[in-house]
């Protein structure tokens, strides 16, 4: 089943002295704030995607060159002919339901905020902004010669089994510890404790810990909402749920 795409969000607004911005910092302040709103709205954060990303960033730089919205400059979904789930299949994207927030703003401070903004008054924008059914997203932000930031946000959730973890993990020892969960790279101070949420395409995530005295990776599935910390005794390290 494919979720639904929605008329795209158009805003002209008062002009207001230009600020110079890289992309992707826009791209992730768009990522906080979406991901604060969900988590205010008991949706849980939604992680990047690598094929999502390309897609949203190709999708919003392409319209920033020709300084277009869209074929018909009316509506940002359809580019070139294609809709957001032509774009997402192209990339090798396999979803059970995806979702496309996009729109511009012109001469904005914030542009990342005052789009973002826009979407939760859009009653269909806000929608896929709050759908627990989406894990995962990708971000695209480009501005056009015009001064005009093209904005695109893909919402998916990947097909096939799905596993999510919320957790907490605190260092206990004396050293800084590296990890992955994935293909995401960490490092735990000593004393410190971290939260980390993670969604993956299978039945199980897993944390990949390489130990101060130890070249390899120790490998241990994460169980959600759990506890756990990395700990010291008598020279040997171990990761436990607490």
């Amino acid at each position: 089943m494919i979720r639904p795409t929605f008329t795209a969000l158009a805003l002209l607004l008062a002009a207001a002295p230009a600020f110079a911005q890289k992309p992707a910092e826009v791209e992730k302040q768009i990522l906080d704030l979406v991901n604060a709103y969900r988590v205010k709205n008991e949706a849980g954060k939604l992680e990047l995607e690598d094929k999502l990303s390309a897609t949203a960033q190709a999708h919003a730089r392409a319209m920033a060159k020709a300084d277009k919205y869209g074929d018909d400059d009316k509506n940002g979904h359809v580019w070139d002919g294609k809709k957001p789930d032509d774009r997402a299949r192209d990339a090798g994207y396999k979803f059970s339901y995806l979702g496309e927030n996009v729109g511009w703003n012109l001469n904005q401070k914030e542009p990342a905020e005052v789009i973002v903004k826009a979407w939760i008054k859009s009653t269909y924008h806000e929608k896929n902004m709050v759908n627990k059914d989406f894990t995962q997203t990708g971000i695209g932000a480009a501005m056009g010669k015009s001064g005009k930031w093209y904005f695109v946000q893909l919402f998916g959730k990947p097909a096939g089994a799905v596993a999510r973890v919320n957790v907490t993990i605190k260092n206990e020892t004396k050293e800084t510890i590296p990890f992955r969960i994935g293909a995401k790279k960490y490092e735990l101070k000593a004393g410190e404790t971290a939260k980390v949420s993670h969604t993956v395409a299978g039945d199980k995530v897993q944390i990949a810990i390489t130990w101060p005295d130890s070249d390899k990776e120790e490998v241990v599935d994460l169980a959600d909402k759990a506890s756990y910390a990395f700990t010291q005794k008598d020279k040997k390290y171990s990761f436990a749920k607490q």
